[in-house]
This record gives C-alpha cells, structure tokens and sequence, in this order.
C-alpha cells in the first residue's frame, strides 16, 4: 500500500460497516456522515505488507477509528464473508468467520494417509526395480541362446546335430574301441543332442560294462588310448560347432536296457577328464 505524506480527506456517504471477524449482523438502514482518511499506514497480514490500489477494499480510518472492509478480509484469506440481501420480511444480513486451520485430528488422518501412501509407493517401486532386473536377465539369456545359435560355425540346428550323430555311427574311428585281448572290442552306439547350447553325445557300448570291464579300462596303457578315443570324438564335435562346448556321456549298456551313466567327459578344445574319474 503507497504511503502518502499528506492526509487524503475523502467524504464517504454511506453505510459504514463494523464488525469483528466472528458473529451476523443487521444492514443498518441509517446513512451517518463520516470522514475517512485513507493511505495513512501500512497494512500487514502474517508479517507481509498489502498494497491495496482499489478505494473500495483500502482501510481506512475514520472518527479515531480503523476500518477494514469484510470484502478485503475475505480476499486476504482472513476471513470467510457471507452476504444475504433483503428479502421480503427479512432484514439484509452479513455473515462473517474467521477462517481458521485444519482440525488436528483430521491433519492426523490425513498424515497417516500420506504415511500408507508413501510405503506403497515404496513397495511398488522395489517390486519395479525386481521386475526390470527379472527383464533384464531374461533378455540376456534369450540374447545368449540368439548368439549360440546364430554362430558362424553353425547354429546348433536339428539337421547339424543330426549330421554329427550319423558320422558317429557310420565312421569306422568311432565305431569300435579295442580295450585288449582278453576283452573284444566294444561298440558303441551315438545319440547327439544340444543341451543349454552345448552339443550332448550320449554312448552306448554293445555289450554291458561291467565293474570288471571299468576296471580294466581304467588300467594306465588302456586309459590313456580310451581318453584319446573320447577325444577324438570331441574334436569331430568341434569342427561341427566350434563356439560350443562338447559334453560326452559314457553308458554302461544298451540304450534298450536302461542303461546308467558311467561317466561324463567335457571338452572345449582339449578334454578335461579321464576315465579313471569314473566311478
């Protein structure tokens, strides 16, 4: 509000209204003249200072009086204003509150509202964070499994693994292992598969190996020709699929005769067991 150095005398002819911030009042009927004098102080509401341009809604003071009206109170969020003009057989009135705060035990609602809000928005953000880290995993492996299948080499495809299989089967270096001569030579029979993208041999001898036969074939001179027979086997397997590992599971019988495992050799460029692993 501009601050004048001199009085500014202005006549109001009127109806003056006062009141306090709380209560009803009556229209009065009767005009009384008054002098006001305007932009004589400064007005602050919680400690900031209101500049006031319109005459209507400026303080004032008048007879030793200050005068603020309603309608500037309710538009400083001072108080709440309610006028009912005249109606027939009822005086005009005006209704003044003050505007106060919020009732504490509603504030308490609200804040424990917020509170509950806040731990879910907490929960479902964590649960976010799991479910994007499950994403990210997810597409890892499925590029993982894109990428072993799409090597250069050759794609682990049904047609591959089963062109491994025949040569297995049909070439004489795979077919038969000579252990010595008081065993005859043993046979084997190849089933290959691809396992978490590694390529899978299974053998199957055509006789039963016995615990007799193992053990002979875990002697040193026999051993070492049966461990360079394996890897013969896994370097076949590499030329097919050179960006795969080979796994090479050893049988005890035929297939037909639900055979155990004997043993399982792995091999990535060079054979990392031994038959005398076996048990």
């Amino acid at each position: 509000m501009k601050l004048f150095k001199s009085k500014k005398k202005i006549a109001i002819i009127g109806t003056m209204l006062t009141t306090m911030l709380a209560g009803t009042i009556a229209y009065a009927a009767t005009p009384i003249k008054q002098d006001a004098y305007y932009d004589t102080f400064k007005l602050f509401t919680n400690g900031s200072e209101q500049f006031i341009s319109d005459t209507a809604l400026k303080p004032f003071i008048a007879n030793g009086r200050v005068y603020v009206p309603i309608a500037t109170l309710q538009n400083l969020g001072i108080a709440n204003v309610q006028w009912s003009p005249a109606a027939t057989g009822q005086s005009a009135t005006l209704t003044v509150s003050p505007k106060g705060g919020m009732d504490t035990s509603q504030v308490a609602v609200y804040q424990q509202q917020i509170a509950a809000l806040t731990a879910s928005i907490t929960t479902k953000d964590n649960e976010i964070k799991t479910l994007k880290a499950e994403k990210e995993s997810l597409e890892a492996q499925v590029d993982k499994y894109k990428n072993n299948s799409s090597s250069s080499s050759g794609d682990l495809s049904t047609r591959d693994l089963q062109a491994l299989e025949d040569i297995l089967n049909d070439d004489r270096d795979f077919e038969e292992f000579y252990v010595d001569s008081t065993i005859r030579d043993i046979g084997f029979t190849y089933e290959v598969d691809e396992y978490r993208g590694d390529v899978e041999i299974n053998m199957y001898p055509d006789i039963e190996i016995t615990s007799s036969i193992l053990s002979t074939l875990k002697t040193d001179s026999v051993a070492r020709a049966f461990d360079s027979f394996i890897e013969d086997i896994g370097e076949e397997a590499e030329r097919k699929f050179k960006d795969s590992d080979v796994i090479i599971n050893l049988y005890d019988d035929r297939e037909r005769n639900r055979p155990s495992e004997i043993h399982s050799f792995d091999y990535d460029g060079r054979l990392r067991d031994t038959i005398k692993d076996a048990k």
